[in-house]
């Protein structure tokens, strides 16, 4: 099954990104890979659009004064990683 025939609305948001990831990891092993990306734009998008929502609702909380919990940091860390994964990926 690839991301095309997966339908993004139907994955929760917070584990789109990460199935964008795990897709990619799967298409680059394969021995037959051309040139072409492992996913469109539009998944891409999709994949990031929650994690930049998550990164955005600690950002303001930062700036409100409310601190960040270790919780809270280790997923923001998660978010980079899957951010800088398909943004490598989109730009290859």
């Amino acid at each position: 099954m690839t991301l095309n025939e997966i339908d993004a609305d139907l994955i929760e948001p917070h584990r789109l990104a990460q199935c964008v990831v795990d897709q990619l990891k799967v298409e680059s092993r394969r021995p037959t890979r051309t040139v072409n990306r492992g996913l469109s734009a539009r998944e891409a998008l999709l994949a990031l659009a929650y994690e930049a929502q998550l990164v955005a609702v600690c950002a303001e909380n930062q700036a409100l004064g409310i601190p960040l919990t270790d919780d809270d940091r280790s997923r923001l860390l998660v978010s980079w990683g899957l951010i800088d994964t398909i943004y490598t990926e989109v730009v290859r």
